[in-house]
């Protein structure tokens, strides 16, 4: 089992996309989600859709905590360039919910990977390379 430690505490991460209908956008997410595994084999990493496709984030939660009563803690990803109303107001929203039907459990919602100076240098990269 992939678990941050072997305490009593395992923090669960899970990368949120936008979603799509189209199997070939999410290719790149699920490339993303495999290849973040491989770099960190012990720790359990989880990918979900905000809207369009499954799972969804409160599915991948319910999975999580069905298939690990050692989480304690779920950090959320959302994998956008920039925070608009998804992650201003609807992912927090959800969060707010999931929190109510898993009091014991902590979440913490990271900013979006766009406002990393790492994805920032990365896109100017790729663009002026």
């Amino acid at each position: 089992m992939n678990e941050h430690n072997t305490s009593r505490s395992v923090t669960a991460d899970i990368l949120l996309a936008h979603g799509s209908r189209d199997a070939r956008w999410r290719k790149s997410f699920e490339t993303l989600l495999e290849r973040i595994e491989n770099h960190s084999p012990k720790k359990i990493f989880r990918l979900c859709y905000l809207e369009l496709c499954g799972p969804s984030l409160s599915e991948t939660v319910n999975d999580l905590t069905d298939n690990n009563s050692k989480i304690s803690t779920i950090i959320i990803h959302p994998i956008f360039l920039s925070a608009g109303v998804h992650f201003n107001e609807d992912i927090q929203t959800m969060v707010y919910e999931l929190q109510s039907i898993y009091p014991h459990l902590k979440f913490k919602i990271n900013d979006v990977v766009g406002n990393n100076i790492i994805v920032l240098e990365a896109i100017i990269k790729v663009v002026t390379s």
